[in-house]
């Protein structure tokens, strides 16, 4: 028997800090789910043990169960349809804590504890003028120039702060890579209060990207069940235009109405913000790769343009001080005096993608380094002189 379930929807983290207010240490003695399944396991094996004979002879007495979402991965199928026989089998519970069940746990639930059930959830930050104040400040100290780009997503971030339906706004950042498309969604999810969930889609090309974006067994991780555990309302979508045309279908009704069904869970994505980042280069190109379903539900695009040549050379600087700072003393001083960075200084602007431009750079770096501490000295290195 299970006295009282509270279920709580959100990322693991909030939900850890629900538990930390619930005050678990004066309830008395509890247990984690999968314990249970132990038990549960060993009565209907009884050869194969683990649990003493006794124990299964009579009801067992917990304060509490908790019952966490990454559990849902560990057992098979009818577990999740028979949730409430199997839990109660040999224990009587006090309260049971669990996250983000799926749909076939949730309707066990339901079917016996309708009335007896506390939901619980994430509360994630809305826009407001001063967090949209913010979120500017910190575009502009993490992002290196893109004036008109931020200014457009803080154009795109005060329609949802305004509008009245409970909607999703979907921004498409375009451009080069490697000029801070990424790092401006990054930047916009701390402010809103946590890591960013970034789905990338140009891994998903097979049959295994199917099922994760349309869902399919409850044991593997799927888009809804991600998104469920989002620490904000900030999702952002790597090069969306790498995906086959196919996934596009997944997103029609999740654009329009924020809402995400698949076979185990059902997701509200109202007043998400959703960055979609491409290499596409104008908005004619967008509509025409993407059809125009899918084009009009991406509420505004927004350029990125090619870094201007000091932008580069802030951002050698930047990345060369970021390398060297983890160098011993004598390591450094080599580097420091080779022409390393004079000439990537005075070649930024040769790079087009910047990724490019920072791996070009820390591979001279590690280069020089090998080649005169190691393949050139063959003499042990006292690094204590």
């Amino acid at each position: 028997m299970i006295n009282q379930v509270k279920v709580f929807w959100g990322s693991k983290k909030d939900f850890n800090s629900f538990l930390d207010k619930e005050n678990l240490d004066e309830l008395g003695d509890g247990t984690p789910f999968m314990e249970l399944i132990q038990h549960y396991n060993s009565r209907i094996r009884p050869s194969e043990a683990g649990v003493k004979e006794e124990q299964l002879s009579k009801k067992i007495q917990y304060a509490y169960c908790i019952c966490r979402a990454d559990d849902f991965s560990s057992v098979l199928p009818h577990v999740l349809s028979n949730f409430v026989n199997i839990v109660c089998l040999n224990h009587d519970l006090a309260v049971l804590y669990i996250h983000n069940p799926p749909r076939k746990v949730l309707e066990s639930l339901e079917s016996f504890y309708e009335d007896n059930i506390q939901f619980e959830s994430s509360e994630y930050l809305v826009p407001s003028v001063d967090l949209l104040r913010k979120t500017h400040k910190n575009l502009r100290s993490d992002v290196l120039g893109q004036a008109e780009s931020k200014k457009a997503i803080i154009s795109g971030l005060y329609r949802l702060m305004r509008q009245k339906a409970n909607k999703p706004v979907v921004i498409m950042l375009y451009g080069p890579s490697g000029v801070g498309k990424t790092e401006t969604a990054k930047s916009i999810s701390k402010t809103f209060g946590g890591k960013i969930q970034r789905i990338q889609f140009s891994m998903m090309q097979n049959q295994e990207a199917m099922d994760y974006v349309f869902g399919s067994e409850h044991s593997k991780v799927s888009l809804a069940r991600d998104l469920l555990a989002r620490e904000t309302n900030i999702v952002l979508i790597d090069e969306f235009d790498k995906v086959h045309p196919t996934f596009y279908n997944a997103f029609y009704e999740v654009f329009d109405e924020g809402h995400l069904v698949d076979t185990n869970y059902d997701v509200d994505l109202g007043n998400v913000v959703f960055l979609l980042t491409s290499n596409y280069m104008s908005e004619e190109e967008i509509k025409k790769a993407l059809g125009p379903a899918m084009f009009s539900r991406i509420g505004c695009c927004v350029k990125y343009e090619d870094l201007a040549p000091e932008e580069k050379k802030i951002i050698v600087l930047n990345w060369y001080e970021g390398i060297t700072k983890d160098l011993d003393k004598k390591e450094k001083m080599y580097i420091d005096g080779t022409s390393i960075k004079p000439w990537f200084l005075e070649n930024a602007n040769r790079y087009d993608n910047i990724r490019i431009l920072k791996n070009k750079l820390e591979n001279a770096i590690y280069d020089s380094l090998a080649e005169h501490f190691i393949i050139e000295n063959s003499e042990p290195i006292n690094y204590e002189e």
